[in-house]
């Protein structure tokens, strides 16, 4: 084999050995793409939240609503926040949950003189007897300084028609009347309480979430009594974030008291 031969064969060689390292570097390329493609599918929401978020007023709150998830509360340092005026706290769920810091964060949260109350997460698909029994059962009157609050949200429901999540709200609704001399605040979110909730219970005091500074509307020209603007919220003494929730319509701390 000559020379010029051998060179050609060299150059050929070389040529194709670089051929494949630029479809490697293609693929692979492309491959990357690909995920950062999804990733960003799977975060756009999030991302979107954070840009997005509406900016929220300081200090114009008066309550707040904790559950298990807020974990160790100091409620000495909470109770010095002189624009909460009230507290709701999660006491039970459904027809047999009952959240673990329940009791731990009504007696401490009272001792330090704050105004408290207790809702139960309301499921559609358990009886109204069922879901009443679990809660008088734990939230007794007389340790009790608000109404109580029913939780009903999009969460828990999704399987329940419309006919029959009102029906056995309905039901629950006039045992915890009976119960406790008044009707329970109603808290929804607003998409959801508009969809399935509206307008047949815009007669009850109504605690609706809708985060943000637009104003939520209520469906059949209802007037809602509590906004909770965030879940985004920070306070003294409380790790993480909180609900931080508004009088509305002219509602006072009298109006919600037990």
């Amino acid at each position: 084999m000559t020379q010029r031969k051998k060179s050609r064969r060299s150059a050929s060689t070389k040529r194709r050995s670089q051929r494949k390292t630029s479809q490697r570097s293609l693929q692979r390329g492309l491959v990357v793409f690909a995920l950062l493609v999804i990733i960003g599918y799977l975060c756009y929401p999030w991302v979107k939240s954070l840009l997005h978020q509406e900016p929220l007023p300081t200090g114009d709150y008066q309550g707040i609503d904790i559950s298990k998830h807020q974990g160790s509360i100091n409620w000495s340092v909470v109770a010095q926040d002189k624009n909460i005026q009230f507290v709701y706290i999660k006491a039970t769920e459904g027809a047999s949950v009952v959240d673990k810091r329940y009791e731990k964060n009504l007696r401490e949260a009272r001792e330090a003189g704050l105004k408290v109350g207790s809702y139960h997460f309301f499921r559609g698909y358990k009886s109204a007897a069922e879901q009443f029994a679990l809660f008088r059962r734990y939230v007794k009157k007389e340790e009790q300084d608000l109404l109580p609050m029913v939780d009903v949200e999009e969460l828990g429901n999704r399987q329940v028609d419309r006919k029959r999540l009102q029906a056995t709200l309905s039901d629950l609704m006039e045992l915890i009347k009976k119960e406790y001399g008044r009707y329970p605040l109603l808290y929804s979110q607003y998409h959801f309480y508009n969809q399935m909730l509206a307008p047949e219970f815009n007669k009850y005091y109504i605690f609706i979430a809708r985060y943000g500074n637009k104003e939520p509307h209520l469906k059949g020209g209802g007037r809602y009594n509590v906004w909770q603007y965030t879940e985004r919220g920070k306070i003294k003494g409380i790790k993480g974030y909180v609900d931080l929730d508004r009088f509305a319509n002219g509602t006072t701390l009298r109006d919600i008291s037990l």
